[in-house]
């Protein structure tokens, strides 16, 4: 059996842990993570307007597309944005169906 100061400690630990998670988890955002990456400014623009449309989608059971549908054919590098924006959103809020 445990006895009260391992207890202690150990709630103390767990919770550094938890706190130390959330802070990372908060740090940088998708569209700094690609801009760090490299990615191009229409490419950006194009992943957060497909993420955005994926998750009101999502959400709301409407179409909450945000897309600029002369840019997606003038502009290969927004409408590859905007579909791996699209498609990772998708990945990542199943929680939402």
């Amino acid at each position: 059996m445990q006895t009260h100061k391992e207890i202690i400690t150990a709630l103390k630990a767990t919770l550094l842990i938890v706190a130390a998670t959330s802070l990372v988890g908060c740090s940088t955002s998708r569209h700094d993570q690609l801009a760090d990456l490299g990615f191009s400014t229409p490419y950006m623009e194009g992943y957060d307007d497909g993420c955005h449309s994926k998750v009101t989608a999502a959400q709301t059971n409407r179409d909450g597309y945000r897309q600029d549908p002369e840019r997606m054919f003038k502009e290969p590098r927004y409408a590859n944005g905007w579909n791996d924006g699209y498609e990772q959103c998708f990945v990542a809020n199943k929680e939402f169906y």
